[in-house]
């Protein structure tokens, strides 16, 4: 080790040495940086490639940045089920057809509720207004009235001077701009020079050969395109005959166009008709992608805000309220989308999965990672720990008549019990880290379930199934669950635990030939099952579930 005063000698040696020698580096830095600085201004002359022909700006214009306008202004209309307590998931039917929804237009005024509505209308009348001082996704005040034009060096994705030209689309003639054969959803996408026009629900594409003939597709830019009360999106190519419009405003990234409202306002419509399909579209971008949203609903973007600002960096935009000509090198509209709240990654090019999209959501509300136990077996050297379960119960139908039982059931068995009522209107950044804090979720048939989505890998979701639906119980919510790395526990109730025996009796055809009603489609299905239904759940016959979902969690 050597003696005190040779290490004291070698301590003062270095002490002059980073004296001496730090100066001596900062010089040498800076004259680095400025070689790389001074190479990089040139390597962007007038001569460099791009794979795209720039678009020129009018140069009339003066350029002003975009006055950011309050995400809260004008909320739009919506829709609503005109069934009462209903549930306003679409149940495909044997026969392969769309269920009939009548739906009347309504005003809405829902705000970040927590994701618990459980009376599955399209309205929720417990969601309030967000306040005008608050910001939309992304950390922009996008989202608001028509904005003046944007100088082209500027935010939210406008191309700066000197910007790398966007490469990761590239056009081809021999691919047909519009896809409309998917049951599901209609898909354009526009490689190459694509201008959106807002006042006009248009997006059009300038083609590289102008010879071509004009084309034109009018699609709903969701992903279920059926729903006649969503707003339309004309896509047009233009020909050699047809002016192109100026644009006023020129970026160089990305950009998708798709449609808000819909089923919306039921957490199970929001995840599987908007969140999981704009993952699936958007995810690839990494951020960098900019959102033009039509039929806009700020309470929506408001709620699941911390979603948004992980799918862009940039503003996002609203679309029918617009005034600019936005250019673009590569524009999709409308939302890809593979089955009811599911991934199919054989359909994904990047291989999605629903493991993923749950992990997604987990870092988009800062919760632990992937490799983090369920709360039980992180701390299960604790003596006096419990596995936690969320019970969550129902507003209007399908409610637990007798739930002080089922808590009184569920503590017997060994469970903390934790209450998840729809009518407390919570922050949801909050009530993803109640669920999270919780080994299994437990709830009847509903959109409620659908916060299975905030559980931990491992966690378990408890399912209880109302008399007459179990045809449709595992599509909605079983394989959800599974894709997304959860166990799924199902119980079907016995006719004796619904309330329906008691108005129809055991000689009713709604008792004894469920599949008679169901032939009837889905306003029958509805009209008994889903509306009229309340359970009174019988914790003896239950409890071999229970059993089964604690040893999930064991």
């Amino acid at each position: 080790m050597g003696s005190p005063k040779m290490a004291k000698s070698a301590m003062k040696q270095g002490i002059w040495r980073r004296r001496i020698g730090a100066p001596f580096a900062a010089v040498l830095v800076a004259a680095v940086l400025a070689v790389v600085v001074f190479s990089g201004q040139f390597a962007k002359g007038p001569n460099a490639s791009s794979q795209f022909a720039p678009v020129q700006v009018d140069n009339t214009l003066r350029p002003t940045r975009d006055k950011p306008v309050s995400a809260d202004q004008d909320l739009e209309r919506t829709v609503s089920s005109k069934l009462e307590g209903e549930d306003t998931e679409q149940i495909r039917l044997e026969d392969g057809q769309s269920p009939n929804k009548e739906a009347a237009i309504e005003e809405q005024k829902p705000s970040q509720a927590a994701a618990i509505d459980q009376d599955d209308n399209t309205l929720n009348p417990g969601l309030k207004q967000a306040s005008g001082d608050e910001r939309s996704a992304g950390g922009s005040d996008s989202l608001g009235k028509e904005s003046p034009p944007q100088s082209q060096e500027g935010d939210g994705g406008t191309a700066e001077s000197g910007a790398e030209p966007y490469i990761k689309c590239t056009a081809q003639s021999d691919i047909k701009i519009c896809d409309l054969s998917n049951p599901r959803f209609d898909i354009c996408e526009l490689c190459g020079d694509a201008r959106t026009i807002g006042q006009s629900s248009t997006v059009v594409y300038v083609p590289q050969n102008r010879a071509s003939n004009g084309e034109e597709w009018i699609i709903r830019a969701q992903s279920r395109k059926h729903l006649p009360w969503i707003k339309k999106v004309t896509i047009k190519s233009v020909n050699s005959s047809e002016p192109e419009p100026i644009c006023t405003s020129k970026h160089h990234i990305p950009a998708i166009v798709f449609a808000l409202g819909g089923l919306t306002a039921n957490v199970w419509h929001d995840f599987s008709d908007v969140l999981v399909p704009l993952f699936l579209t958007a995810r690839q971008f990494n951020r960098d992608v900019q959102l033009i949203i039509t039929n806009n609903q700020p309470w929506f973007i408001k709620k699941y805000s911390a979603i948004f600002s992980r799918l862009t960096r940039h503003e996002i935009i609203d679309f029918d309220s617009d005034g600019q000509i936005r250019c673009y090198p590569h524009v999709i509209v409308g939302l890809r989308s593979h089955r009811d709240l599911g991934i199919d990654p054989s359909s994904s090019p990047q291989n999605y999965t629903m493991v993923d999209f749950r992990l997604f959501v987990r870092e988009a509300y800062g919760l632990p990672a992937a490799e983090v136990d369920i709360p039980y077996k992180a701390d299960k050297d604790d003596p006096d720990k419990k596995p936690r379960i969320m019970l969550i119960d129902r507003g209007k139908s399908r409610r637990f008549v007798n739930v002080a039982h089922v808590v009184q059931g569920l503590d017997w068995f060994g469970f903390e019990v934790v209450k998840a009522d729809p009518k407390i209107d919570s922050n949801l950044d909050e009530f993803v880290r109640l669920v999270d804090s919780c080994d299994a979720i437990m709830g009847v048939h509903g959109a409620g379930l659908t916060n299975m989505v905030f559980l931990r890998s491992g966690g378990v979701v408890v399912h209880i199934v109302p008399y007459g639906i179990k045809f449709m119980a595992d599509g909605f919510y079983g394989a959800p669950a599974r894709d997304m790395g959860l166990r799924h526990v199902e119980y079907s109730i016995s006719p004796e635990e619904s309330t329906l025996l008691e108005k129809y009796g055991w000689n009713h055809t709604v008792i004894n030939d469920p599949e008679t009603i169901r032939k009837g489609g889905w306003e029958k299905v509805a009209e008994f099952y889903m509306s009229k239904q309340d359970i009174v759940l019988n914790m003896t016959r239950f409890g071999p579930s229970l059993l089964n979902a604690i040893e999930f969690i064991m």
